[in-house]
């Protein structure tokens, strides 16, 4: 296949990331020596905008550092999923749609997600710009259920907070290379250095792979393919005195990949492939996927007094463009070209009080403006199907949207004893949001060119709504110490995530907010060994109005389910056997359905229906909810292996159980369980020089799915996950 030159900066990114051996050797170091889970109990992290041990926070969380990720091979938003019991993540085409214990939906443009994404502090409103790469982090942390006192908006299932390296004074880097099967390639290289008064650090990475399946239709295996994935982070710290710290951060991504869906056996799409298998198809369009996203942000540390004040200024931007094959066969029937853009300016200015006193507190202003469109989303029709709607050939959508968000916040914490502590938080948050929306079909035959229903032509004055959401959000919880090792919480929490329109539909009618109660309590337990670990929870959730997407003829329409009742428990164990194996285990059990949800969108999947996979209106109420599997598993060992003056060994694997799910709220179209295994062997030097790791990810190639949809006319699709792979890397830090 014929490759596209490479510019300028990509060749120096190739330099950098794959040369990085040759470029950065002159002070090599020993490589890092193996450090066990048993540290992981005192991992600190900020989940309540405040430095703290994870075993004191009485939140349901998962928190891994970065050099758990890469040894569980979890170094994408994905693979969290296979590692932490809570978390289940999808892909509808370009959007990312995390669900946390069955809380999420089907986002797009206008839709943001239940979920939120944070990086060191500053919220990614773009489900798309979350496609994030996680090698190279200091850490991840997974907060369970609504986070709206603290992290406001949109946090109805919970937040991943990503936080990257701070950059050190010492010197020092470190280059990695990886190859494996399917022709995949990555370079990743780290440099950080400085002085005490301004320190920075630079991380690139660049990656490729070939594809996993044939399209017939081209004869190119490029299913899954990845021509390049290009990221780059930098984070400097200046501190001009002692009592103010300064710091930017910035950070780009370019991927282009192919992201081709293929038809579910025993649904025919009306392309009429010529083939229907696991990974192979038959398809006239590509699918080819191209994502630039980005942003940077400074942050202000002050100390007035015993008062911190803190000030975020955050700037973002991502550009997409993509094509999908709607009609799944050789034909030219239908197809769509959409060109998405998102802008997001944040500011936000905090105050916390000092830790040491009886009361401490945090307290805060936010602001946030989302500026959305499609620019245009296209669609082309031929053959039979252009026929059937009289003549149709193009349709075209020029829409926009925009969200500013204002919110104050306050967090108190109250210690009532030495073993108790008591914390309030309340957040009052005000939405405005509006769409503006022209659209056009063309025809061939007069008049050739006609208004999209509910849209005015495009030399038109275009359709305009908005709308103004305002809500208090809370928050209280109250913990005791019972030991040393024994914490015990319980806590009630609201979560809110306003209205709008989805810009694929903006002629729909206004989705309303969505609100989440949540009824939690847990354990957590650390040894004095400090080599057991042991966090369990128990919730229950009412979810009111939430919001649910369904695919439908105009795009994705989002509207509200009248209620919905979850509840469930977690559990999460890590141990220290002897001095050289770590064991840790993850579980989650779930049940999670609709309450009342009289007038879903629902498929008709007879032979007898209107149209092909017609949309119709059905009571779903006691389905399940989607992407909510009631069981999940995770299961991860390290066994270090000394080899005297040659080194070790270290031996990891990870197992990953998923019980399976619905991704409809008819129920109809089912994700089965399975299960992957995930293993590599690492030799570490003793002393100077590179060290050496063999992986292999999926051992079993198992066949699962990345997305799961059903979409009119192509009946229900998928996106299959990646086969087994094996590579080596060789890592070498100075």
């Amino acid at each position: 296949m014929r490759r596209a030159s490479l510019d300028p900066a990509r060749r120096f990114a190739y330099a950098v990331a794959w040369s990085g051996l040759a470029l950065l050797g002159q002070q090599p170091l020993a490589a890092q020596p193996f450090s066990s889970g048993g540290d992981d109990p005192e991992i600190v992290i900020t989940a309540q905008r405040r430095p703290e041990r994870a075993q004191d926070v009485p939140i349901s969380l998962t928190a891994l550092p970065g050099k758990d990720l890469e040894r569980m091979q979890a170094t994408d938003m994905a693979g969290l999923a296979r590692v932490v019991p809570s978390l289940t993540m999808t892909r509808s085409g370009a959007f990312t749609q995390p669900y946390l214990r069955g809380v999420g939906k089907r986002s797009t443009l206008g839709v943001e997600n239940s979920v939120a994404t944070y990086v060191d502090g500053v919220y990614f409103a773009s489900p798309i710009g979350s496609l994030l790469d996680l090698r190279g982090i200091e850490r991840v942390e997974v907060l369970n259920g609504p986070q709206g006192t603290l992290f406001g908006r949109n946090t109805t299932g919970g937040v991943i907070q990503i936080i990257t390296r701070e950059p050190t004074a010492e010197s020092s880097g470190e280059a990695t290379i990886h190859a494996g099967t399917y022709g995949y390639l990555r370079g990743d290289a780290y440099l950080t250095g400085g002085s005490d008064r301004i320190a920075g650090s630079l991380a690139m990475s660049l990656a490729r792979n070939d594809g996993y399946g044939t399209n017939l239709f081209t004869g190119q295996t490029d299913q899954g393919e990845i021509r390049h994935s290009f990221v780059g982070r930098t984070r400097w710290t200046w501190r001009p005195g002692d009592s103010l710290t300064l710091s930017f951060a910035a950070d780009y991504q370019d991927v282009d990949q192919d992201f081709a869906y293929r038809p579910v056996a025993g649904y025919p799409p009306i392309g009429q492939p010529r083939i229907q298998d696991f990974r192979d198809g038959d398809q006239d369009t590509p699918s080819r996927y191209r994502f630039r996203f980005g942003g940077a942000s400074i942050r202000a540390d002050v100390e007035i007094g015993g008062l911190t004040l803190m000030g975020l200024t955050a700037l973002r931007g991502m550009r997409a463009h993509f094509g999908t094959d709607l009609d799944q066969g050789p034909l030219p029937l239908w197809s769509g070209i959409p060109n998405a853009e998102q802008e997001q300016f944040s500011q936000e200015f905090q105050l916390q009080s000092d830790q040491s006193g009886r009361v401490h507190w945090v307290a805060g202003l936010y602001y946030i403006n989302i500026s959305v469109r499609y620019d245009p989303t296209s669609f082309f029709y031929g053959g039979s199907y252009s026929a059937g709607l009289g003549g149709r050939i193009r349709q075209s959508l020029y829409d926009s949207g925009i969200a500013s968000s204002y919110a104050a916040y306050g967090q108190g914490t109250l210690r009532l004893d030495e073993a108790t502590e008591l914390t309030v938080g309340l957040r009052h948050t005000i939405e405005h949001r509006s769409v503006e929306a022209n659209g056009e079909r063309e025809f061939d035959n007069p008049p050739f060119i006609r208004p999209t229903p509910g849209l005015p032509l495009l030399g038109d004055p275009p359709l305009r709504n908005s709308e103004t959401f305002d809500k208090l959000t809370w928050r209280a919880a109250i913990d005791h110490h019972f030991s040393d090792e024994v914490m015990g919480y319980a806590s009630l929490s609201r979560g809110f995530q306003s209205g709008g329109w989805s810009l694929q539909a903006p002629q729909a009618p206004a989705f309303g907010p969505e609100t989440l109660d949540d009824f939690e309590a847990g354990l957590k337990y650390v040894s004095r060994s400090r080599r057991f670990r042991a966090d369990a929870s128990l919730f229950y959730y009412d979810y009111s109005d939430l919001q649910v997407s369904a695919i439908t003829p105009i795009g994705s329409v989002t509207t509200n389910a009248a209620s919905a009742e979850l509840y469930g428990l977690e559990l999460q164990l890590g141990a220290r056997l002897g001095h050289h194996l770590d064991l840790t285990l993850g579980l989650q059990w779930l049940q999670a359905r609709f309450n009342r949800f009289p007038n879903a969108t629902c498929t008709d999947f007879s032979p007898s229906a209107a149209s092909p996979y017609a949309q119709i209106s059905c009571d779903v109420s006691g389905h399940r909810l989607p992407y909510a599997p009631e069981f999940k598993l995770n299961i991860g060992a390290n066994q270090e292996i000394p080899l005297g003056g040659a080194g070790s060994l270290l031996l990891s694997g990870n197992l990953a159980f998923n019980s399976g799910y619905f991704s409809e709220p008819d129920n109809v179209a089912r994700q089965d369980a399975f299960a992957t295994v995930d293993a590599s062997v690492e030799w570490i030097p003793n002393r100077r020089g590179p060290s050496v790791r063999l992986w292999v990810l999926n051992l079993t190639d198992t066949n699962y799915y990345d997305s799961l949809l059903t979409q009119p006319t192509a009946g229900v699709i998928q996106r299959p996950a990646a086969p087994r792979r094996f590579g080596a890397s060789i890592a070498y830090a100075f």
